[in-house]
C-alpha cells in the first residue's frame, strides 16, 4: 500500500456567514499521484488549498500531512505551492530569477540566514531543469507569461518537496505553451519523485496529464483514475455544472 500524502476525512467547512462551502469531503493522495483538481468558480477550490496547507483550521473533519494531522504538521518544506495567478503584476519587480528562485530556500535555510555557494549552485540548477538556464541573471520583467511560470516552479521545487501544488497555472498562457507547460510537469515528477496536485479549470487538456481527477461542487462528485473521469466525462460534469455543459477537446 502506497504512503498517503493528503488525507481528507469527512471535511465540512463554512463561513461565518453560515454558508456550507465544503460538505463531508473524503479524499486520499498517495505518494506518486497526479491528481487534477476541477471545479466551477465558487465550487470551493481556494478553501480546500487553505485547508491543505494549514491556513484554515478544519472545523468538522481532519485534514492529514503525510500521516500527520494538519494542526501538527511543521514540516512545510515538504510542500510546494505555485500560488494562483502567482506570475501576475510581477513584471515591475526589480528581481533576477536567481533571487526569486533563491527565495524559496527561505524556509530551509532560515529568514536571516546568507545563502552559501552550494545554495546558489541548487538554484542555478533548478532554473536550468525548468528550461530558464540562459536566464538565471535576467530581471522577471523581462520574462513571458509562460517563463514566468517555469520561475515560480523552480522556486516551489528549490526546497527538494516531496508535494508540489498548482493553482491555476495556466492562466492566460497560450495553447501551445500550456501543452509545454504540462510536458514540463511530468518530466519533474518523474525526475523527482514527485506528488502533484495542479487546479484547473481547462477539465480538456489536464485530464490528458493527471493520472487521477477529483471534481468538486461543494461536495466530490468524482474521485478516481483520469481513465474512469474519461468514460464519464459527461454524466460528471452535468451533475457539477447542470446540463448547460459544453467540453471542448484539444487535438495537436
Amino acid at each position: 500500500m502506497k504512503e498517503s500524502v493528503v488525507r481528507l476525512s469527512s471535511l465540512s467547512f463554512q463561513y461565518e456567514d453560515g454558508k456550507k462551502i465544503l460538505d463531508h469531503i473524503n479524499f486520499n493522495m498517495e505518494k506518486g499521484d497526479f491528481v487534477g483538481l476541477v471545479g466551477p468558480n465558487g465550487s470551493g477550490k481556494s478553501t480546500l488549498m487553505k485547508l491543505i496547507l494549514g491556513l484554515l483550521p478544519p472545523k468538522e473533519g481532519t485534514v492529514e500531512l503525510f500521516g500527520t494531522p494538519v494542526q501538527k504538521f511543521r514540516d512545510w518544506t515538504k510542500i510546494g505551492y505555485v500560488a494562483q495567478q502567482a506570475a501576475h503584476g510581477t513584471g515591475g519587480f526589480p528581481a533576477t530569477v536567481k533571487e526569486v528562485v533563491a527565495s524559496g530556500l527561505v524556509g530551509k535555510v532560515g529568514l536571516f540566514r546568507r545563502l552559501k555557494r552550494e545554495h546558489y549552485e541548487k538554484v542555478a540548477e533548478v532554473v536550468k531543469r525548468v528550461g530558464l538556464g540562459e536566464k538565471l541573471n535576467d530581471r522577471i520583467g523581462k520574462l513571458s507569461g509562460g517563463q514566468l511560470q517555469r520561475v515560480f516552479i523552480a522556486r516551489a521545487l528549490v526546497a527538494d518537496p516531496e508535494l508540489l501544488i498548482l493553482d491555476e497555472p495556466t492562466v492566460g498562457v497560450d495553447q501551445e505553451s500550456i501543452e509545454q507547460f504540462y510536458g514540463l510537469l511530468r518530466s519533474l515528477k518523474e525526475e523527482n519523485e514527485l506528488t502533484m496536485m495542479i487546479v484547473s479549470h481547462d477539465v480538456g487538456v489536464m485530464t490528458q496529464w493527471v493520472n487521477k481527477v477529483a471534481c468538486l461542487q461543494r461536495g466530490l462528485h468524482f474521485h478516481g483514475t483520469a481513465d474512469e473521469f474519461a468514460h464519464n466525462q459527461d454524466k460528471i460534469l452535468q451533475s457539477m455544472y447542470g446540463d448547460a455543459i459544453r467540453v471542448l477537446a484539444h487535438h495537436h
